[in-house]
């Protein structure tokens, strides 16, 4: 009995002991705070933030960002929900990203659409081109100080120019070295003026760019204008060196004329047509320039066969004789009548004879000698047989009587060749006319003109 008394106090011991530590730890429980299994944002009962600051504040970061067209922005207990427009999928979700990281948005609803770009939408060239209107209105006031430092400089460069031609006059006498020389004094101050323009437009960085950094710019001008640069090189040599000046009769490169005029791109002539040639200078300048009339004196020689019965120093004593008293024949070089070839039938006689280019014409001279030498050969009965021939007489050769050429011989000799000849009454210089012609019709400038006369 007494044993079964102790076991009943035991269990009610263990009863009592269990049920204060179930109570400890209960208490325990209750006194540590509540947590979430999951890992979403608590959502809080009293709002920190309130509904309107937060659509103020994320709209104006849209205006801001100018990624979402007709934006539209509404919370309701801290539900952001946004609407509008894009073209790029990236500005759809850089706005939710920056939507979910804004103080107080408890969800964000976004209604955003992403659209394809119409074909041809016109937007982007008008709002590009009020953009660059716009530009242009703020850059009035710079561009109008650019003008009127290009101005200036103009003004200060021409200034020295001037002054530069009044000093160098008296030292180079050359006019187109006296001009480029002249305006080489001015190369500073236009270099300088056009530095400050471009500083004063913005455009300092991109000419450097350009000109310095690739040099692409510089290969692109050499190659285009290498003729151009190659015809200004050779005027200043031409200009320098003087091969022939204005009114001088050349051959060059097969053609030939008067010349005209020489400037920085090429030699005009006028040929004894009428017509006006313009030569580049660098073509004048390597090739081979005849300048007929550097020496007035022109040698002129023609040949004339004598036959072989007739005295050949009487007949070159005949040819002198007429070059002699030709009036357009000069005396120093003095004339020659040698004999040259012997041919088939002839005794061939080379007359050698010099004229002043200057005032008659060589052409006409020549005509006028072979004329009268010919004539002075018909007088002296001096023969001037052709070629042998061979000649084939099919129906036989007819025999005249003594008197009939007698007759003949008669007639022959009131045909002599008279001592005047209208056509050769003129013998001055075809030249001449043309040097009139040309003075009269100049294409350029006497200023343009890089061998005037001084």
């Amino acid at each position: 009995m007494s044993h079964t008394k102790n076991l009943i106090c035991i269990v009610l011991l263990l009863l009592s002991c269990s049920g204060s530590v179930r109570s400890q730890d209960e208490t325990e429980k209750a006194a540590e705070p509540s947590t979430w299994t999951d890992t979403q944002q608590q959502i809080e009962v009293s709002q920190k933030v309130s509904d309107e600051a937060i659509k103020d504040r994320f709209s104006n970061i849209l205006k801001v960002s100018e990624r979402i067209k007709e934006a539209k922005v509404t919370v309701t207990e801290g539900v952001l929900v946004l609407e509008g427009w894009t073209q790029d999928s990236d500005n759809k979700a850089w706005v939710d990203a920056a939507a979910n990281r804004t103080e107080g948005v408890i969800a964000v609803v976004n209604n955003i659409e992403v659209r394809m770009p119409e074909q041809w939408d016109l937007d982007p060239a008008v709002n590009e081109a009020v953009n660059l209107y716009e530009k242009f209105i703020r850059s009035l006031p710079k561009l109008s100080i650019a003008l009127i430092v290009l101005l200036l400089t103009w003004l200060v460069a021409k200034v020295i120019v001037s002054m530069a031609t009044r000093l160098l006059a008296n030292k180079i006498h050359n006019p187109f070295v006296l001009r480029m020389g002249s305006r080489l004094f001015a190369v500073p101050v236009v270099v300088v003026g056009i530095y400050m323009v471009l500083q004063l437009t913005g455009l300092t960085n991109l000419a450097v760019t350009v000109i310095g950094g690739t040099g692409l710019l510089g290969l692109v001008i050499g190659i285009a204008f290498k003729d151009i640069a190659e015809n200004f090189l050779a005027s200043v040599l031409i200009s320098v060196q003087r091969p022939f000046k204005i009114g001088d009769y050349i051959v060059v490169d097969g053609h030939q004329g008067v010349v005209q005029s020489v400037t920085t791109r090429g030699t005009v002539i006028m040929t004894l047509e009428g017509n006006h040639i313009h030569i580049p200078n660098a073509i004048i300048y390597k090739n081979t320039i005849v300048n007929v009339t550097a020496n007035p004196n022109i040698r002129k020689t023609f040949v004339v066969g004598i036959g072989y019965g007739d005295n050949i120093s009487n007949a070159q004593a005949i040819a002198g004789k007429v070059l002699q008293n030709h009036l357009a024949v000069l005396d120093q070089p003095e004339p020659q009548v040698l004999v040259d070839t012997l041919g088939a039938a002839t005794v061939n006689l080379k007359v050698y004879f010099w004229v002043n280019g200057e005032k008659h014409s060589a052409t006409k001279v020549k005509s006028a000698v072979i004329r009268l030498i010919k004539k002075a050969f018909d007088e002296a009965e001096i023969s001037m047989p052709d070629e042998a021939r061979e000649v084939v007489f099919p129906e036989g050769i007819n025999i005249t009587h003594a008197q009939q050429q007698s007759s003949e011989k008669q007639h022959a000799k009131t045909s002599v060749e008279p001592e005047h000849n209208a056509t050769e009454a003129d013998l001055s210089n075809d030249v001449d006319d043309i040097r009139k012609q040309s003075a009269e019709n100049q294409l350029s400038d006497s200023d343009n003109n890089l061998i005037k006369d001084e």
